[in-house]
């Protein structure tokens, strides 16, 4: 199972020492750098972590000092990047809770435009999980330092499924199943891939997850209209490990690659989640990376190893 949590979680404040200004201070939460006002803060105490790409309800006392910037997102403060925020913890509240449905704080999900409950359809029979990734800001520890890992660039678009059941093709979004029609953009990005229905008739078993991209979000990649990335496949129900996914589909339309085996160093994964996009034709910056062992596995926290980096450029950048 791929899965994503948005949490607001109460962690416990310890100030270090900002390089370039006095009155602010770092800390620590997870492997985020969060940049606060020294004077607001004590060692010790409880605060809830805001993260990036959190939608927060400034209405609220709580978040009024952002006047109208309800979408948190990454700064860099005085040659510092700051990811997301800390308040109070909520009064009564613990160290580890949940506080997002107190604070009333939900994740930031892009809206995609062209998507309607009109254009869907009941689900072919199978098993087809919706697919999320959590933050390897969160998450980082459930790789081992050294752990061969498969990275892969983190394409910007529409999330979408693809399979081959009952003896007719099927297209669908991370949450629905679209009826076929020449208005529909996942059928429409599936025009532009014969090889994936190729591929999906020949392989009934399976399913391919994918990004649909171009003309769907900021990130263009220098595409006029819709394309498709493949980025997994789901064999009945179990995940293919991604060597093995490629030398499964070598004509599918991947995302790009940017390691194939690379030993786990998070800071150097870090890096690697910025910069230019390397799609063919792109001129835009990527939006991150994907992260999974070479040899899949699980883990009891987040159920499937698969983690995301997203790029302090975008984060910054993003609307």
């Amino acid at each position: 199972m791929t899965k994503s949590t948005h949490k607001v979680e109460v962690v416990q404040v310890k100030l270090e020492k900002h390089p370039n200004a006095d009155k602010l201070s770092i800390v620590q939460v997870f492997d985020y750098t969060v940049c606060v006002n020294t004077t607001d803060w004590q060692d010790g105490a409880l605060a809830a972590y805001i993260p990036p790409d959190s939608i927060v309800d400034t209405n609220r006392p709580e978040f009024a000092f952002l006047g109208d910037h309800k979408h948190v997102k990454v700064k860099k403060l005085r040659g510092t990047v700051s990811m997301g925020l800390l308040i109070p913890a909520p009064e009564g509240a613990k160290l580890g809770d949940d506080v997002a449905e107190i604070l009333g704080v939900t994740h930031y999900e892009p809206l995609i435009t062209f998507e309607s409950d009109g254009d869907c359809e009941v689900a072919p029979e199978g098993y087809f999980p919706k697919y999320d990734i959590d933050s390897m800001l969160r998450y980082a520890r459930v790789f081992t330092p050294g752990e061969t890992v498969w990275v892969t660039e983190k394409i910007h678009g529409a999330n979408s499924r693809y399979c081959w059941r009952e003896g007719r093709m099927w297209a669908g979004s991370r949450s629905n199943w679209k009826k076929q029609s020449d208005s529909n953009q996942w059928w429409a990005g599936l025009k532009q891939h014969p090889e994936i229905v190729e591929w999906c008739q020949a392989h009934p078993d399976c399913s391919l997850y994918a990004e649909l991209y171009g003309n769907v979000q900021s990130l263009k990649y220098g595409v006029n209209g819709v394309k498709i990335a493949v980025f997994d496949i789901l064999r009945r129900t179990e995940w293919v490990n991604p060597e093995d996914a490629m030398i499964l589909g070598p004509r599918l339309p991947w995302v790009p690659l940017i390691s194939n085996g690379m030993p786990f160093d998070l800071e150097a994964l870090k890096a690697l989640s910025d910069g230019p996009s390397t799609m063919p034709g792109a001129k835009n910056i990527r939006e991150g990376v994907v992260v999974k062992p070479k040899l899949g596995r699980s883990d009891p926290t987040i159920g499937r190893v698969i983690l995301k980096i997203v790029g302090n450029d975008y984060m910054a950048k993003s609307k």
